[in-house]
């Protein structure tokens, strides 16, 4: 089985086109037919028998997963918050050798 490494850290800042909609959250937590978009990535990827846990970097909590879920808080960047996320990963299981990267952002998976 393969780990799962959501990225979720992105926050808009005012001004951009999203800001309206998140006030200072994490667009990965914006509803889209009444759950956050970040809730439609976990269930799809526990539908999966491949993957085994989730890592999801930019969150602190809320979200549901029927295996191990774990959070790693923002680290600023994309890269840094991907880096982040394999260290995590690296630290769980130090055996692991491959992982599964995806976005919270429905509309770039």
């Amino acid at each position: 089985m393969i780990d799962a490494l959501v990225l979720a850290g992105g926050i808009p800042k005012e001004g951009e086109p999203l800001y309206p909609f998140t006030r200072g959250m994490s667009k990965a937590l914006l509803p889209v037919v009444g759950k956050p978009m970040a809730q439609w990535v976990l269930d799809a990827l526990g539908a999966s028998r491949s993957v085994r846990r989730a890592v999801v970097v930019g969150l602190d909590a809320g979200l549901r997963y029927p295996r191990e879920l774990v959070y790693v808080p923002n680290h600023g960047g994309m890269l840094d918050n991907l880096a982040a996320g394999a260290r995590k990963i690296i630290e769980l299981d130090p055996t692991a050798s491959h992982l599964l990267v995806i976005s919270s952002d429905i509309p770039a998976v």
